[in-house]
């Protein structure tokens, strides 16, 4: 109800920056015939529609005949607005997988305000965001198998540092066990405990008792960005702990290329349900990128709408290879269940309209995986998927 109550709420206001004329804010509030107000704030969105198909629709069963689907993957609706100089704030709107069976409700992915002030290395940022946690750099349809493991969505305060080259050095404290939950969704192992699968033991804590420690720097400008993080989530009596580390580069030279590659590893784990022991395991993804420059282009995608709208890649047309591997532990053989081992993934995106002042863009992509499984059970050992996409954003 409140979902619905929020959503429409911003509707009303979405329309009414429209609809309401300017004499109702006197004329001393306008700006070439738009009011004042109307200028702090800026409206972003996304709309994505995807076709998928899978080889085989049960993991479980080497027989199982394949399976397609079409829906939204995204419909995203996002505003923010600079009070001032040094305060802004950003609301974004968010479903998910509309026309599916795991079709979400409208809700807030990210409501934050942020202070800073330009030339004071400090700043806060206090609300709901992905956290600092995983760079999660994507060039394909799907998002990398350490986004889909380790994003951390959630509630928390940030309070960070800037300085030179780029850097950034941060610590956030938030409530509950969101980056765990998300690694329990993501697909990667078997959950099913009916079929032998493995789940988390006891409840979610009551006190805001996790954290994060974030550092990333540019050492050569323009060319590498290096970053790493540390989390600490409250747990079953014990912590979970997991380190983060990676880099994003542009060869000199050639700056049609990107290299992206980003490493996870568990350093601490709660005994799962299931298997009676912990499993420490690991995470590699790196992508390798062609980007034709024909012009620049913005997208969105980044961690906060500020920071998506003023993120350039070249474009339009891009060619991508990306290669994953899930270290699970010893997790497949100890409790007799499937676990993903490799993913080696394929495809392409072109953007076939773009307009440089609205920054409407709407684009293109394909993309072919396949996924490697450790054969502990009677499962698949491989599975082949198409994705496309056809998507406007602005």
């Amino acid at each position: 109800m409140f979902k619905r109550f929020l959503m429409s709420i911003c509707v009303f206001v979405f329309f009414a920056c429209f609809t309401i004329p300017d004499s109702a804010f006197g004329d001393e509030s306008k700006s070439g015939g738009i009011p004042v107000w109307m200028e702090k704030v800026t409206l972003a969105g996304a709309i994505e529609g995807d076709y998928r198909w899978s080889e085989h629709n049960d993991v479980t069963d080497t027989t199982s005949d394949s399976t397609s689907d079409l829906f939204i993957r995204t419909m995203e609706l996002g505003a923010e607005a600079d009070f001032t100089a040094w305060i802004k704030g950003s609301l974004v709107l968010l479903a998910e997988d509309l026309g599916t069976d795991d079709e979400t409700d409208v809700s807030v992915d990210e409501a934050v305000m942020t202070i800073q002030s330009e030339g004071f290395p400090v700043y806060l940022i206090l609300g709901k965001r992905v956290q600092p946690f995983g760079f999660f750099e994507n060039h394909l349809v799907s998002d990398p198998m350490t986004q889909d493991a380790y994003e951390t969505n959630r509630a928390g305060v940030t309070v960070g540092l800037t300085g030179p080259r780029a850097l950034d050095f941060s610590a956030t404290l938030y409530k509950g066990e969101e980056m765990m939950n998300h690694f329990f969704e993501s697909g990667l192992f078997n959950t099913d405990t009916a079929a032998g699968g493995i789940s988390r033991e006891g409840e979610g804590s009551d006190d805001v008792g996790s954290y994060i420690v974030s550092l990333s720097l540019s050492p050569m400008e323009d060319h590498i960005t290096l970053f790493g993080a540390y989390i600490s989530e409250t747990g079953n009596r014990e912590r979970n702990v997991t380190v983060n580390a990676g880099f994003s580069f542009i060869p000199p030279g050639l700056k049609n290329i990107r290299i992206d590659a980003e490493y996870m590893k568990a350093l601490s784990r709660e005994k799962y349900d299931g298997a009676g022991r912990e499993y420490k395991e690991g995470m590699f993804s790196i992508a390798v990128a062609y980007e034709v420059v024909l012009r620049k282009k913005q997208i969105t995608g980044d961690v906060l709408l500020a920071e998506s709208r003023g993120r350039e890649m070249s474009g339009p047309l891009e060619f991508a290879v990306r290669y994953e591997h899930f270290d699970d532990d010893g997790m497949a053989e100890g409790a007799g269940t499937w676990t993903v081992d490799n993913r080696y993934s394929a495809g392409t995106g072109y953007s076939f309209y773009y307009d440089e002042e609205s920054g409407l863009t709407a684009y293109i992509a394909a993309e072919f995986r396949l996924t490697k499984y450790r054969e502990i059970t009677d499962s698949i050992d491989k599975n082949n998927e198409f994705l496309a996409r056809l998507g406007l954003s602005f």
